[in-house]
């Protein structure tokens, strides 16, 4: 795997991705900071971010990632690649996205945003990017084990 990109991905069987599940699908990323720059009845394909607004905001809503989702025999594939050059990105950034996705899967399944798991994670995450950013980097950058438990489940 290249070393330069963080990828994180879902394959959900459902039981069409008919207009009604496309538009559920878009709205959830659009929600989420993504702008759609292809899409049709079988591929999607968005982006959100730019490298250069990490430089200002230690937020992972400004990584630049692509998002691209693919319908093949009645399995949504969703894949979220940052690419790592020039960005600052943390486990904490990583496991948002991770965080995302899973939230991603809720939605699509049961209408479940996960938004009192989001608000606690968005508070445990300013924490360690003010610890990050205050210590030049010697903090806040490692996610410890019983936050990737509670928030990841692993």
């Amino acid at each position: 795997m290249d070393s330069s990109k963080f990828l994180v991905g879902t394959m959900l069987k459902l039981p069409s991705f008919d207009e009604a599940r496309r538009h559920q699908y878009k709205k959830f990323w659009e929600e989420r900071g993504f702008k759609f720059i292809l899409t049709d009845e079988k591929m999607h394909l968005a982006r959100r971010g730019a490298f250069f607004k990490t430089f200002f905001s230690m937020s992972p809503k400004y990584l630049e990632t692509k998002l691209t989702a693919s319908w093949v025999n009645k399995e949504l594939e969703c894949i979220m690649e940052v690419n790592l050059l020039l960005q600052q990105v943390t486990e904490w950034h990583k496991a948002f996205l991770e965080l995302e996705m899973i939230t991603f899967e809720s939605y699509m399944q049961s209408d479940d945003k996960k938004l009192s798991l989001w608000r606690e994670f968005e508070e445990d995450l300013k924490d360690a990017d003010t610890k990050y950013t205050w210590t030049c980097g010697l903090f806040g950058k490692k996610m410890p084990a019983d936050k990737k438990r509670k928030y990841l489940g692993r």
